[in-house]
C-alpha cells in the first residue's frame, strides 16, 4: 500500500486525538486511567513542543496515521511514535516506514531508539527488525538498533 507524508499541523488535533484514543487508550487506562480532558491537554502540550517532529501518514491523500521522530542531544534517532488507524494496521505500512528509516540510519551510522508499552504487540515487529531491549521502566521497554 502506497503512502506519503505531510507535515503535521495544529488543525490535525482532532485526528491525532482520535488516533491516540484508538491505539493507546487501552494501555493508558490499564496503568493510569484514561481521561479525555487530561489526554487532550497532554496532546495540546505535545503539539506545542514537538509539532515539527510529527508527520501525518497519508494514504490516497487521507490521514491514516502519524510518524514522529527526532534526533536526541546524544545524536540518537528517537522514534517517538508510529501509529496507524486500525484499518491500515497489519498491511506492512509501519514496517516499511521503519525499514526505510533503519536503512538510512545504518548508512549514517546513527543509533535508532524507541520505547514501547511492555504489552504492546508491536514489540515483536521491532524485534524482527533488529531492535534489542537496552532498558525498561515500569511500563515500557526501551529498545535500540545500533
Amino acid at each position: 500500500m502506497e503512502y506519503t507524508f505531510r507535515d503535521c499541523r495544529l488543525d490535525d488535533f482532532d485526528f491525532l486525538f482520535d488516533l491516540k484514543k484508538q491505539n493507546f487508550k487501552w494501555y493508558v487506562d490499564k496503568i493510569w486511567g484514561w481521561r479525555d480532558d487530561e489526554q487532550k491537554e497532554r496532546l495540546k502540550n505535545d503539539l506545542k513542543d514537538h509539532l515539527s517532529h510529527k508527520k501525518i501518514i497519508l494514504i490516497d491523500g487521507c490521514p491514516a496515521g502519524v510518524y514522529a521522530s527526532h534526533i536526541t542531544e546524544n545524536g540518537d534517532f528517537f522514534i517517538n511514535e508510529i501509529s496507524l488507524l486500525n484499518e491500515y494496521q497489519g498491511k506492512g505500512i509501519g514496517r516499511n516506514i521503519l525499514e526505510k528509516q533503519l536503512e538510512e540510519n545504518r548508512k549514517n551510522n546513527i543509533r535508532t531508539i524507541l520505547q514501547v508499552f511492555k504489552d504492546n504487540p508491536a514489540k515483536r515487529l521491532y524485534e524482527r527488525l533488529g531492535f534489542k531491549i537496552y532498558g525498561e521502566t515500569e511500563t515500557h521497554y526501551q529498545m535500540e538498533v545500533v
